[in-house]
């Protein structure tokens, strides 16, 4: 056995430290993968010499080595294995590392098949439910029934989310008659000679070809505009009625966005927005769709309801699907309109799989399904040859020559040259579509370079040759429109823009604020002006007056048309999640009104944009290196919203609803945590800023010292109210969201403040030695973040954190009153529970190679340890899960289950600390 583990140890990969940062990713992983193995072959070695037999049987093997610890083992082993075979991902290893493979925290993620399940203190089984009653006490029963229509609204309202119709509604209108063939009979078609019989109206009305439909087409070709044409057309429905032979015929549609939210592009949102659609339409069908949530929600109290969250599960969507198919189908018909399968952000296959299962057995005749996609190989294998289909560029030379004819006639030069050089018109115009190649996207944008050269001048020699130096490629056109014969200025305008928009999707996704993806024209207004660090300093609060809504939202609205060279569109939302309003309203025209555009939110006009500037080559760094030096986007965006604070919209009420304010500050705290370039310190001055804002905004309690709006953030009324006060609670948020810097400077200042003396009688007499530390908020997701907008614990904020002790932060084995509970902890028995806790939800990984998986808590634990003198005697108390449990114990139990060397270290590292305890 040692000659194996010597063999071992001499082959595993030594830790790489020049070159690529993914090749140390990988070849760290793999050691890290190598010595964990090397505990199991210990552990099976101590198995068989207890027994005197040199073999080991099954049941010592599996005590040893557990089935889901060999399970993952393959998973990872074959993870790294595909990554090394392909030279090309490894640039990407970090990413398909944490996010394809499970390393970080997933939503849908099981606990370990041997963990003690928590109790659901509904009684229901049931994931959906997010939220304990205090104490895990049943809740009350309500006396009566609850009204149909309020459960009704209830989970509609649930399924929702803010922007479920952003992307239908961002979708470019057809113009005029363009699609209008799609409804024309066959022989009517022709297309430059040729007839194409796409049978599409054969499909919608009657049951021969089949339930499926895939239109196809090249990039910018004009797919997700046909879908929105087809889903709301009028004769659409009238085919459907045809087919469905009296029965009702319901539709719902979906557009999945790539660059949008998280629900935009998964099969969540995709199923909670058709289910959304199909049970609004049909209510009486939803206890069929949630049986055991309907029975839940029926016998509970209004109390109950308010507090209760839904947490939707691909599972718990999936099941309510069928369920709604199989008691709907049967007395209607159903029809969808999915638009963009290959901008889904998962597999593919499995997104084709779902829809082909509703294409057979008993519903088959009962169902259609109009999908649309690029011509991606998966697609092509599942659709080309197996149901009707059509390419759209092959159909679209009329509406191309229709939509350039009619936005060139708009002009008055351009209309003049074309109605006296009618024969040069027609060639122009047939010219372009030829370069076109069936892109829409590639003449929209062409024709709108030829209206930005149009003057009185202007000849039809000069437009054919502006239209001959426009690229054909759409990377090549994006390039020089962006790029080519623009001023440095305007480019570093540009950069600003990019910039901001990358950093808030960036921020939105991590706080899971789906409606913040992208940002709105007032935000813009607020982040691009460099002198405007001052004024968020000095500024006082008062109502936006009507010049600084015109004077700023003008100036930004100028920026994101002219200096992004029309790549970038404004959207107002029409919809909100749940409302039940005609699908689609449109857009009134009229005079510019500032005051409208402050909501708008600035987008990519086409999902090729977005991906040309993210992954062509050298496009991002060309760009990005036009920023100004020194700037950062995420403190642009903090300063923004306290700018915003500072001009408000509306008229100015003071009040304590804190969750008006909430998304907003959640944004703008996590912003703050991702700010790189901080030459002057303005961070924490925003901060302060935004604290001294808010707190102008809040209607204080003055018979309250501890009143604070900040203190609202933790946790509900009943718990804060039977909870010790908090004290300092703004400097507690900060430590939640992990705003290292933020803390460091602050605690280091009010520091020299109390040694000088500066601190009053009153203040001190505010201190509360009960009051939970910083440490237990630094440490509060040590392993995992669900269903939180707090990121994980970070061994940097607790190292300083340990080695600075405070009035407010005294130490790792000081006790405190915990928040919820009101029972005695201390910041270290608070973590060992955080790891019991999380050994038994499953929220450690198994093999954990991940940046943010155990070699990161592991280290927290280390500081605790070693720097902050942690008792490695403490006993954690029993609770209603687990019994009582000592320090040594917790790191026992977690060795035994992972077997991850960080782990040994950590015990080997206990013993070394209580032996020197005994010393002394």
């Amino acid at each position: 056995m040692k000659a194996a583990e010597a063999m071992l140890r001499q082959n595993l990969p030594k830790p790489v430290t020049v070159g690529s940062h993914a090749y140390v990713v990988v070849t760290n992983a793999c050691r890290k993968i190598g010595e964990d193995l090397l505990l199991r072959i210990v552990r099976l070695e101590g198995v068989s010499s207890s027994g005197g037999d040199a073999r080991v049987g099954r049941s010592g093997f599996r005590d040893a080595w557990p089935y889901q610890d060999v399970e993952a083992l393959g998973m990872r082993l074959g993870v790294l294995y595909r990554l090394c075979q392909d030279d090309a991902n490894l640039s990407h290893v970090t990413d398909s590392i944490i996010s394809a493979n499970g390393f970080s925290y997933k939503e849908d993620e099981q606990p370990p098949r041997d963990s003690v399940e928590e109790k659901d203190p509904l009684g229901s089984g049931s994931n959906l439910f997010n939220g304990v009653h205090p104490a895990g006490k049943q809740p009350a029963r309500a006396p009566r029934l609850v009204p149909a229509g309020l459960l009704n609204d209830f989970i509609l309202e649930g399924l929702a989310y803010s922007n479920m119709h952003d992307r239908e509604e961002e979708v470019v209108q057809a113009h005029s008659r363009t699609f209008e063939w799609v409804f024309a009979k066959p022989e009517s078609l022709h297309e430059q000679g040729n007839t194409f019989n796409h049978q599409l109206t054969t499909w919608l009305g009657t049951n021969e070809l089949g339930p499926i439909y895939w239109v196809t087409g090249k990039p910018g070709s004009g797919k997700s505009t046909f879908m929105r044409f087809l889903f709301h057309h009028q004769l659409t429905q009238h085919h459907l009625k045809k087919w469905a032979q009296g029965q009702q015929v319901c539709t719902a549609g979906f557009f999945f966005w790539t660059s949008g939210s998280r629900e935009q592009r998964s099969q969540t949102g995709l199923l909670r927005s058709l289910l959304h659609q199909l049970l609004s339409a049909n209510t009486e069908s939803i206890p069929n769709a949630f049986p055991k949530l309907w029975g839940k929600l029926r016998t509970m109290s209004t109390k109950d309801r308010i507090r209760l969250t839904l947490d939707w599960t691909a599972a718990d969507l999936l099941d309510a699907f069928q369920r709604f198919v199989d008691a709907a189908l049967p007395r209607m018909r159903l029809c969808l309109f999915v638009d963009g399968l290959d901008e889904f952000d998962g597999d593919h296959n499995a997104l084709i799989d779902f829809f082909k299962n509703l294409s057979i057995g008993t519903h088959r005749n009962a169902v259609r399904m109009c999908l649309s996609s690029r011509p991606w190989n998966v697609f092509e294998t599942a659709f080309q040859n197996n149901v009707p289909n059509l390419r759209l560029q092959d159909l679209t030379y009329n509406d191309m020559y229709r939509y350039a004819r009619d936005r060139l006639r708009m002009d008055f030069p351009i209309r003049d040259l074309l109605r006296y050089n009618a024969e040069a018109g027609e060639i122009l115009i047939n010219n372009a579509i030829e370069r076109a190649d069936g892109v829409f996207l590639w003449m929209r944008l062409a024709v709108n370079e030829m209206l930005k050269i149009s003057n009185p001048g202007l000849s039809m020699k000069a437009l054919t040759g502006f239209l001959n130096t426009l690229p054909t490629d759409l990377d090549q056109l994006f390039t020089k429109l962006l790029f080519e014969g623009k001023k440095e200025s305007h480019l570093t305008e540009a950069a600003i823009l990019f910039r901001l928009m990358t950093a808030q999707e960036t921020v939105a996704d991590f706080v899971r604020n789906d409606s913040a993806n992208s940002l709105t024209v007032w935000e813009i207004a607020f982040a691009t002006r460099q002198e405007d660090d001052e004024l968020a300093m000095s500024a006082v609060v008062e109502e936006a007056t009507d010049d600084v809504i015109n004077h700023r939202c003008a100036e930004t609205v100028d920026k994101i048309r002219l200096r992004f060279a029309g790549l970038l569109a404004l959207h107002g939302r029409q919809r909100q999640g749940n409302m039940r309003a005609t699908r689609f309203v449109d857009p009134q025209s009229g005079e510019e009104d500032y005051l409208n555009d402050t909501g708008k939110r600035v987008t990519y006009i086409h999902r090729t944009v977005r991906d040309w500037l993210m992954e062509a080559d050298g496009v991002y760094n060309r760009l990005v290196e036009k920023a100004p030096a020194g700037f950062d986007p995420h403190l642009r965006l903090l300063r923004s919203y306290v700018l915003r604070l500072k001009n408000p919209l509306e008229e100015i009420e003071h009040h304590r609803r804190l969750d008006e304010w909430w998304e907003d500050i959640a944004l703008a705290m996590t912003h703050a945590r991702y700010i790189t370039v901080d030459a002057t310190g303005l961070q924490r001055q925003f901060l302060n800023e935004l604290d001294k804002t808010l707190s102008w905004h809040w209607l204080d309690k003055p018979e309250d010292p501890y009143d604070h709006w900040a203190r609202n953030a933790f946790g509900a009324y009943e718990a804060r109210m039977k909870s010790s006060p908090i004290w300092q609670p703004f400097l507690c948020l900060a430590t939640k969201f992990g705003l290292y810097q933020y803390v460091r400077e602050e605690v280091s200042a009010r520091a020299r403040v109390d040694k000088e003396g500066g601190v009053s009688d009153e203040q001190r007499e505010l201190e509360r030695a009960d009051s939970t530390p910083l440490l237990a908020y630094a440490t509060e997701f040590l392993c995992s973040r669900k269903l939180t907008i707090y990121p994980l614990s970070s061994p940097q904020l607790v190292g300083f954190l340990l080695q600075n002790p405070s009035r407010i932060n005294p130490g790792p084995n000081d006790e405190y009153t915990e928040f919820a509970t009101r029972q005695p902890r201390t910041p270290w028995t608070a973590l060992l529970r955080h790891l019991r806790d999380a050994r038994r939800r499953g929220w450690i990984e198994f093999y954990d190679i991940g940046p943010e998986g155990t070699a990161r808590w592991s280290e927290i634990v280390r500081l605790f340890i070693e720097d902050g003198g942690a008792d490695v005697d403490a006993v954690v108390a029993a609770d209603i899960w687990d019994p009582e449990i000592t320090a040594r114990g917790v790191l026992e139990m977690l060795e035994e289950t992972y077997g991850a060397v960080e782990i040994r270290r950590l015990r080997q590292l206990m013993g070394k600390t209580k032996g020197k305890a005994r010393a002394k």
